[in-house]
């Protein structure tokens, strides 16, 4: 299933394209690595995804109803209190609930026209994740490297690092359907680049994520789309499998480029040959079609 759908997608600043004709499917339960050289608009592509920027031309088609999430370089986080206020916050419609059950247990011991309701209002409660949602926020926050001694911290007092940290923490906790994360492990030490490779790999949304780690991206992504300059390529697997088949295109495309070189070689000689001769008209009919086809592009298109 297709969450997010780009097509034909340019963002150009001024007259000059940062990137063109991007056609990208974000599948259900995909991981895309975004690579390439810094320049080529890798964040930019992120921000167009997240809706914080606008494409020059082409479209994003989201499904109805999908929600992102997306994670920046240096997290804007605009919120007060504590670290464990914050991703508490993440379960708002849950805490409702919860004193919502804890009122209709207090008339239960008067009213038993209640229990009905509440059975009903458990039911959707657990269902939704009522009972575990704390454990949920002390496991991520514990993965990301925050300690329980941390989570009365004011997120006044974080550093640039830890408040990148818990917003991806509450960013998680949220669950959108759709994670966009830009060089998610930059303020991760290694314990906890691993545990986010493990929650990624069992996620069931999708991710797009911009990354210089290419170990990282070895372990998590299923799809790489290498930009750029003018171009982008889309590769199947990790970037193991990228680089690999990146080597097999380029070796391919050169043997096609040698191939069409001799050819043109050939036909050249024949034309200097016959171009006054007895073949003349033969001659400036392979001219022709020489020119023809150099124009068309050639090797050039494979």
């Amino acid at each position: 299933m297709s969450l997010i759908t780009t097509s034909n997608l340019t963002k150009s600043y001024g007259a000059t394209d940062i990137f063109s004709g991007l056609t990208l499917s974000i599948e259900k339960g995909s991981r895309l690595g975004i690579v390439g050289p810094n320049g080529v608009g890798k964040t930019t592509l992120l921000r167009i995804l997240a809706g914080e920027d606008e494409s020059s031309s082409g479209s994003v088609v989201r499904s109805r109803g999908v929600r992102s999430g997306y994670l920046s370089q240096e997290a804007d986080f605009q919120m007060q209190g504590t670290l464990w206020e914050a991703c508490h916050s993440v379960f708002e419609n849950l805490i409702k609930g919860q004193k919502e059950l804890h009122r209709l247990e207090e008339l239960m011991a008067t009213n038993s026209d209640v229990i009905e309701q509440y059975g009903k209002l458990q039911e959707d409660f657990e269902r939704r994740g009522g009972y575990t949602y704390e454990t949920r926020i002390k496991q991520v926050l514990t993965g990301l490297g925050f300690d329980a001694s941390d989570y009365a911290m004011s997120l006044d007092h974080l550093s640039g690092g830890q408040r990148t940290r818990a917003f991806l923490a509450r960013l998680l906790l949220s669950d959108p359907d759709v994670l966009l994360l830009d060089e998610p492990t930059n303020h991760l030490d290694i314990r906890a680049v691993e545990w986010l490779e493990g929650y990624l790999n069992q996620w069931a949304g999708a991710a797009v994520i911009v990354s210089h780690d290419r170990y990282f991206l070895d372990k998590v992504s299923t799809v790489i789309v290498e930009m750029l300059p003018g171009a982008y390529e889309t590769y199947t697997g990790n970037y193991t499998a990228y680089l690999k088949q990146r080597e097999e295109r380029i070796t391919r495309r050169q043997e096609v480029f040698e191939s069409e070189k001799e050819k043109l070689l050939k036909e050249v000689e024949y034309i200097k040959k016959n171009i006054s001769g007895q073949n003349t008209l033969q001659a400036k009919g392979k001219l022709k079609t020489t020119l023809a086809r150099r124009a068309g592009g050639g090797a050039d298109r494979l």
